[in-house]
């Protein structure tokens, strides 16, 4: 009885928060509070201890990092740059617009931060030009997602810091590229369905970008250090982070206070928040009673598809790196066990992150919103909202069938 509870305790805080509108990370400790005290013979500190630490110190230094560079207008510069170079056709701003997602995103700001500076330029871009506003969303809601699970790159570091304190292992870049693949077949698809190659030959006016400041060339100095200093140095990269970040302040590059605005505490005290009642359902049996619940209903034919759906399904309503994540990777490796290790830890780890990511251009999640409210003026929203989240759904039936795919034939072990 005291699982169930545990486990209803999840999707309850779920619920709450988007009724209510209430950060999911703040209902879910005051849960935790409770079960653990009341059920589970916890101590507040005990329940404290089960903060993620290590998570929560990555992602705020390199979001800190990545702040001054959104702050000091150097991201925006680049990106006015990047496009600038389309010469005004419409079939390369499109193609630019998902590669330069991608890029920014896999380099450390993530997902969200790639989406909210590129989302209002494109969409006005495409408004003026009369191209699709659903593909251009699309384009670069999946183009950041693409680079959102780099190593680098908060999501990425969230997923890899799950699967290591949940004994999954290191798993390295092979999320992040498989990801990348996945939605790289997935947007060409789309793009050709909506037609976007026969816009070949058209052009629209871009503007063009202004010169790169001191602090602008500094700032891009400092992001090609973070890159080789983690890549080859292998120094920790929230160390990093704060290092540069002070660098950049201390030399003027970059205002401390605007900086430290601009990092995404809500997203991060909802990871962080939902990690802690998550270990406390596991404290209480919870994850094990759903660990046993999805090894009944999978074999080692259906396991990657069901849990694709189960995690993108999530995804469309919840967030996938402060939820869905954070709720079904400790279920991995029991979950291996039961299916007699036909199905590694890491295969349904790599599964579950990449297929909750998939699905986060519908308008319930938060890079459909994004999109949704930087929408210009005059346009149908609600029309919209129905499109977006039909497209959620498409890239859940292709996650599901692809991922499934390439497990049965060893492409992913």
């Amino acid at each position: 009885m005291i699982e169930i509870i545990s486990l209803l305790s999840i999707l309850i805080a779920i619920i709450i928060g988007i009724v209510k509108n209430i950060n999911v990370g703040f209902i879910a400790l005051v849960f935790a509070f409770f079960l653990g005290t009341l059920l589970g013979g916890l101590s507040p500190n005990a329940i404290i201890g089960f903060w993620p630490l290590n998570l929560f110190f990555t992602t705020v230094g390199v979001t800190l990092f990545f702040s001054i560079a959104k702050v000091n207008g150097t991201l925006e510069n680049l990106s006015t740059t990047i496009i600038y170079r389309s010469n005004g056709s419409k079939i390369k701003i499109q193609v630019i617009f998902f590669v330069l997602a991608m890029g920014l995103a896999s380099i450390g700001p993530g997902n969200i931060s790639a989406a909210a500076l590129l989302l209002p330029i494109g969409l006005a871009i495409a408004y003026q030009s009369n191209m699709s506003l659903l593909m251009m969303s699309v384009l670069i809601i999946q183009g950041s997602i693409a680079g959102g699970l780099s190593p680098i790159a908060p999501n990425g570091i969230v997923a890899l810091e799950l699967a290591r304190i949940n004994n999954v292992g290191e798993l390295g870049i092979s999320i992040y590229i498989l990801n990348m693949i996945s939605i790289i077949i997935f947007s060409t698809l789309f793009f050709l369905a909506m037609k976007g190659h026969k816009m070949n030959g058209q052009k629209t006016e871009v503007r063009s970008p202004s010169p790169f400041t001191y602090e602008q060339k500094l700032t891009l100095a400092s992001i090609l250090v973070l890159i080789i200093w983690v890549i080859f140095g292998k120094v920790h990269v929230g160390f990093a982070g704060f290092t540069l970040a002070v660098a950049l302040f201390f030399f003027k590059a970059g205002k401390q206070q605007q900086a430290v605005q601009q990092v995404p505490w809500t997203t991060i005290l909802q990871i962080c928040g939902a990690a802690v009642l998550i270990s406390v359902v596991g404290e209480l049996g919870g994850i094990q009673m759903l660990t046993e619940f999805l090894a009944s209903i999978m074999n080692e034919w259906t396991a990657v598809g069901i849990m694709s759906i189960l995690s993108g399904a999530m995804a469309t309503f919840a967030s996938a790196v402060g939820v869905v994540m954070p709720t079904l990777i400790p279920t991995a490796v029991n979950l291996s066990e039961s299916l007699n290790s036909a199905v590694s830890p890491a295969v349904l780890t790599i599964t579950i992150a990449v297929a909750s990511h998939m699905t986060t251009m519908s308008p319930l999640s938060v890079m459909g919103a994004l999109a949704l409210g930087s929408m210009p003026a005059g346009v149908d929203e609600k029309k919209l909202f129905k499109k977006m989240y039909i497209v959620a759904f498409i890239a859940l039936a292709f996650v599901s069938v692809f991922l499934g795919l390439l497990h049965q034939l060893g492409l992913i072990k």
